[in-house]
């Protein structure tokens, strides 16, 4: 049966059938869908055409006709443009030729949006897999969900000006989806729910603990407008600034009980018993010469050393007031997954508190799974605190870490990230209080430009109206 007259299949094309695409849709998720556009997508997919609008404008006609209600109490009919200034008309022609032009402008939104779309981006092993995916994407945007299996017309290409921005905006979800790093995977899907353990290749029904992306999943939660949509831009967005880069620190240091021996350069003539052996075959063949080495530090001394490395001290401050919620409750989601990256890669410790006058309770994540369930708590948080006092908690911040550092913490360049949206209360605070420790700050949605300003006093980031 076919379902479509906007595109026509090759000749060799078999099309799917409704019980075919009713048992996909099911598969997805996918409750309603126009099959006619399934159809249409399938048939390009097989290496199709896209027929011309002479080809079918009669057979619109034919419909429009067929469906035109009756007349109103008046006699009339009511039309999209006013006709010496009245918008209804008596004529019935008139009232077809009216519709039937909304309707061709409609096949030739849902056309354009064919000749832009890539349908092999979408997850799937068949172009009716495909096109199933392509449809559940299309369904999370305002406007893009079928009524019923028929399901036309879709309210998004109704009255869409611009049809083709659809479909690129969904090819930049797939795309958005491929390029994404494992540490991006784990925070938008702390939970693994998006992930699933693939077969042995060998087929013998095993496991090979190899995870596989569930791309359709992740792509539906990318969608734009979407909460992790927002957290994954405001992520990316940190990325691209060079005072939030994170990295850990290496460093080597003599130690007599040390497991490692290294050679390095001779400090001074007290060292000369610790020069190694082979050197000493040149002093007996050049004294004058093994002496002018060990006075320049030329000869190579043994030494035991231990290496040691410290991650990078990041303390997240999240205003806890009631209107913290909404979107920039996600915006705040994007920058914590940000910070939370470092964790995943090894190079950093984050301590987190939801803070109103002071500073709330301190969460911690310093290895990958303590980061996927902060990440998991926060992105759950409700806010509800009172009042905000930024100043006296990032003192406190600035403490806790100073405290830790000297109990023996491997953790050094503490920074503190103030995300509020609060315009007023740091004020009281002065740098030489937080000496040693890096502070951003995010105003979020409002302008705090004392916030800001002290921020890049301290060498941080500083953002109004983020």
């Amino acid at each position: 049966m076919q379902f479509t007259f906007r595109t026509s299949p090759p000749p060799t094309y078999i099309a799917p059938s409704g019980d075919e695409m009713r048992e996909v849709a099911q598969k997805v998720g996918l409750g309603s869908y126009s099959r006619d556009l399934v159809a249409d997508l399938c048939n390009l997919a097989a290496g199709g055409r896209i027929s011309p609008p002479s080809e079918y404008r009669d057979l619109v006609r034919h419909r429009v006709e067929e469906s035109l209600s009756a007349p109103d109490s008046e006699g009339e009919w009511s039309v999209s443009k006013p006709i010496s200034g009245r918008k209804y008309t008596k004529d019935r022609q008139v009232a077809i030729n009216d519709r039937l032009e909304a309707a061709m402008k409609y096949h030739q939104n849902v056309v354009d949006f064919l000749d832009t779309v890539d349908l092999a981006q979408f997850p799937g092993n068949t172009p009716l897999e495909q096109a199933m995916s392509l449809l559940k994407l299309l369904s999370k945007q305002q406007g893009g969900q079928g009524g019923g299996e028929a399901g036309e017309p879709l309210p998004i290409f109704s009255d869409n000006e611009r049809p083709e921005g659809v479909a690129e905006a969904l090819n930049e979800v797939m795309d958005e989806v491929d390029s994404l790093s494992e540490e991006e995977q784990d925070m938008l899907d702390p939970e693994g729910k998006n992930h699933s353990v693939m077969e042995s290749p060998e087929g013998d029904g095993q496991k090979s603990g190899t995870k596989s992306l569930d791309r359709l999943k992740v792509a539906e939660d990318l969608v734009p407008g979407a909460d992790k949509r927002v957290m994954l831009d405001i992520s990316r967005k940190l990325d691209q600034f060079t005072k939030l880069q994170v990295r850990r620190q290496r460093l080597v240091e003599p130690d007599p009980a040390g497991e490692e021996v290294r050679q390095r350069p001779m400090k001074h003539l007290g060292e000369l018993s610790r020069v190694a052996k082979t050197a000493w075959a040149t002093r007996q063949k050049s004294p004058s010469y093994f002496l002018y080495q060990a006075v320049s530090g030329q000869l190579p001394v043994r030494e035991r050393v231990t290496r040691l490395e410290k991650k990078q001290a990041i303390f997240i401050l999240v205003d806890g007031s009631g209107s913290m919620r909404g979107k920039k409750h996600w915006k705040a989601t994007g920058v914590v997954m940000n910070r939370l990256k470092a964790v995943l890669a090894g190079d950093a410790e984050v301590f987190l508190s939801v803070f109103d006058t002071q500073l709330g309770r301190v969460e911690h994540a310093g290895t990958p799974e303590e980061a996927r369930e902060l990440m998991k708590k926060f992105a759950k948080g409700n806010f509800s605190g009172g009042g905000t006092d930024i100043a006296a908690t990032v003192r406190a911040a600035h403490t806790k870490i100073e405290e830790m550092i000297r109990e023996g913490a491997a953790l050094y360049r503490p920074e503190v990230v103030v995300l509020t949206d609060e315009d007023t209360s740091i004020q009281g605070l002065k740098k030489q209080e937080v000496n040693g420790t890096r502070v951003h700050g995010f105003a979020m949605e409002v302008r705090n430009p004392s916030l800001v300003d002290f921020a890049k006093s301290t060498g941080g980031v500083g953002i109004d109206s983020f």
